[in-house]
């Protein structure tokens, strides 16, 4: 009887896992939205950013998804310097333009890295102090000028800030 009995219950917890696993989950919509409306203020002559269509935003270059919530947990978009074709010098992938608070709808992003892009000298945007989960904070070498906003302060789960230039 106990055999019996642990035979179905493992039986039952393989095909929920199976189930569970061919889940196609997309994104969430409202999170999505706020990555294209992030998107339309960036200034991409490389088009890193070519990849951000369609609905599965957790798929797209740069982004990454809790696995299950399916919330967008990171950005990456750290611009990497690539040798060109010749072998002597260096292809820029650099993001500018402005930063759409839309990004605030992202509620469990904890890590954002924007580092060695050239946003122009425009200030820290304010909002950046309001990522509840924030964990990880980059934005060396990325052009951002004038005074560190105090709401920076307001991250109180930050484990690593680099804003050095």
């Amino acid at each position: 009887m106990f055999f019996l009995l642990v035979t179905l219950l493992y039986t039952k917890n393989i095909n929920f896992i199976s189930c569970y696993n061919n889940l196609n989950i997309n994104c969430i919509k409202s999170e999505k939205e706020a990555l294209l409306n992030f998107k339309k203020g960036l200034i991409d002559p490389s088009s890193r950013l070519s990849s951000w269509i369609g609905e599965e935003c957790c798929k797209w270059q740069g982004i990454v998804c809790h696995n299950r919530t399916r919330n967008v947990i990171k950005i990456k978009l750290r611009n990497v310097l690539i040798s060109d074709d010749e072998g002597d010098g260096y292809q820029s992938y650099e993001l500018s333009g402005v930063i759409s608070p839309s990004l605030l709808v992202l509620e469990s992003l904890s890590y954002l890295d924007l580092s060695s892009n050239n946003f122009g000298g425009i200030q820290i945007p304010k909002f950046f102090g309001s990522f509840r989960y924030l964990k990880y904070l980059n934005l060396s070498n990325a052009g951002f000028g004038g005074t560190v906003p105090p709401h920076i302060g307001n991250l109180s789960r930050l484990q690593s800030l680099d804003l050095s230039s």
